[in-house]
């Protein structure tokens, strides 16, 4: 199984739409790129649900991309926020 994500909802806060979702890893996979269907992420946030070592994922945007990378087999829930 290789990297999945699905974006749950969407909502406005003051004057940014917000984006958040789940993410799913396999066994041997470690992250991978989540297009959101923002234009620009202003901010955003990320928690691992099945934390199998003690590394925190670590997360890059680029435009409406947000990339996450977690240890092997990690699965959680992302969200941000930007227009």
């Amino acid at each position: 199984m290789a990297f999945a994500y699905a974006v749950s909802g969407s909502t406005v806060m003051g004057n940014c739409r917000v984006k958040y979702g789940t993410f799913t890893n396999g066994s041997a996979d470690t992250g991978g790129a989540i297009t959101t269907g923002l234009a620009a992420i202003f901010g955003y946030g990320v928690h691992v649900d099945s934390h199998v070592g003690s590394n925190q994922p670590k997360c890059t945007k680029s435009g409406g991309t947000l990339t996450i990378v977690t240890e092997m087999g990690a699965d959680g829930t992302w969200w941000a926020f930007g227009k």
